[in-house]
């Protein structure tokens, strides 16, 4: 029965697009998770809704495989694969991101030491395209190119309708257990040797200074006796020192979602609306919504914004060599004002062609998700930028779901230009979608 109510989507999505007029973009429900600070003006290209596509499909419990509709949120896929003891291999830490933009945008977490990034999860794949036609994508068939395409695309080789993916057993309780250390290199050796040894679930770690480092390691467990309630706790502030817990499985896997990140304040009102609050309110999701519907409202009652802070919202990854080096960088160069960073080690199971990170090849992720007092150099996003060539000079890459400010040669370069025309003039050859520069670079 799912399986026809999604042939009836797809019949239903062909009359509104009107046989193949194509030049459209996405319409959802859930919110973006895009950090473009600057970028041109938008092509005029009708909006077509997606929203319908968003249910869980299947459960294959013997084959560990999820078949899933795109813009499923993963608070909808672990609601229906944990209870019935799986999880996604890599679930990203927001519920709203949706499996699609998960795959499209490099979805990551702390079990990618072990299974790499969302799409080397991906089995198979339906894909709507920029002139309306739906191709199925598998590893061995005549759409493989753009399975392996669609990862760091952002739409613009098309959209995921349907997908399946890998699912890992999961158990009730992580335990989590936390340790610092006082400096990078030894810190780095310890994260690569837990990374090596594979005795863990997930592994990540959160650092501030150049004294002080944190790893934190999480292990299924079936538990017994009280769980931290992140909606009452601050889930990072319980890592600022050597520590042993218990977490829901569900709480662990979204642990930043309830303050986002570090971006709620602590004090004052907040701590009330933390004790207080509908857990629905609780999410990134409102936060992110509330955020925007206040950036409009200043708009028009003419406010201008605060520009003594520069957003940072970013992730990098270098290969694993030079992590000391891009830390030890990072931390002279970069003032964080007490806000964390997150490092994560990843290890790709696959080779994606617009993310040309190598299979096998253990990399490292720095991550930063904050607002930071702007620096003194009068250059818009400065620190981006500084943090941006110091990871392409040490053959590292980043993600493009927030900006960059690359040259088209420079971006061509970094992220497999000539293999990326390739794809886009075989599944949009009359360029109904703009290019993968266009779309992250000039926000198109």
């Amino acid at each position: 029965m799912p399986h026809a109510a999604y042939q009836t989507r797809l019949a239903r999505l062909a009359r509104r697009l009107g046989g193949g007029r194509g030049g459209f973009r996405l319409g959802k429900r859930t919110t973006s998770n895009l950090f473009r600070y600057a970028g041109g003006r938008r092509a005029a290209r009708r909006t077509v809704s997606l929203a319908a596509f968003n249910h869980v499909l299947d459960l294959d419990r013997g084959s560990r495989v999820l078949e899933v509709e795109g813009l499923c949120t993963y608070a909808q896929v672990v609601a229906h694969t944990l209870p019935r003891g799986f999880l996604p291999a890599v679930t990203p830490e927001l519920k709203h991101i949706t499996v699609g933009g998960a795959v499209v945008g490099i979805g990551i977490e702390s079990s990618g030491f072990r299974h790499g990034f969302v799409h080397d999860g991906l089995l198979e794949v339906d894909v709507l395209l920029p002139d309306g036609a739906v191709v199925t994508c598998t590893p061995d068939n005549e759409h493989a190119d753009l399975l392996r395409g669609l990862p760091n695309s952002y739409g613009t080789l098309g959209y995921i309708l349907r997908a399946k993916i890998r699912l890992i057993p999961a158990r009730a309780r992580v335990r989590v257990t936390n340790t610092r250390h006082h400096d990078a290199a030894a810190y780095l050796d310890a994260l690569r040797e837990a990374a090596d040894n594979g005795k863990q679930d997930f592994l990540e770690g959160l650092f501030y200074s150049a004294d002080e480092f944190y790893l934190t390691s999480g292990a299924f467990t079936d538990g017994g006796g009280g769980a931290v309630d992140i909606h009452r706790e601050i889930y990072y502030k319980k890592l600022r020192g050597d520590a042993a817990f218990d977490l829901k499985t569900e709480d662990y896997i979204f642990r930043y979602d309830p303050d986002w990140f570090w971006n709620v304040p602590e004090g004052g009102v907040y701590r009330l609306f933390r004790k207080y609050a509908p857990r629905a309110m609780r999410s990134s999701a409102f936060y992110n919504r509330y955020t925007l519907y206040k950036n409009r409202a200043q708009k028009i009652l003419g406010i201008k914004p605060d520009t003594s802070r520069e957003k940072l919202i970013q992730d990098w990854e270098v290969p694993w060599r030079h992590a000391e080096e891009f830390t030890r960088f990072a931390l002279r160069n970069v003032d964080l004002q007490g806000q964390p960073w997150v490092a994560l080690p990843i290890r790709p199971q696959t080779a994606a062609t617009c993310y040309p990170a190598a299979a096998g090849e253990l990399l490292f992720n720095v991550g930063c998700y904050c607002l930071t007092e702007r620096p003194k150099a009068d250059v818009d996003f400065h620190y981006t930028r500084l943090l941006d060539e110091k990871c392409f000079a040490l053959s590292g890459i980043k993600m493009l779901y927030s900006s960059t400010f690359l040259s088209p040669d420079e971006f061509a370069k970094i992220y497999n230009g000539a293999a990326a025309r390739k794809l886009k003039q075989k599944y949009d050859p009359n360029n109904l979608a703009p290019s993968l520069y266009e779309k992250t670079v000039g926000a198109k």
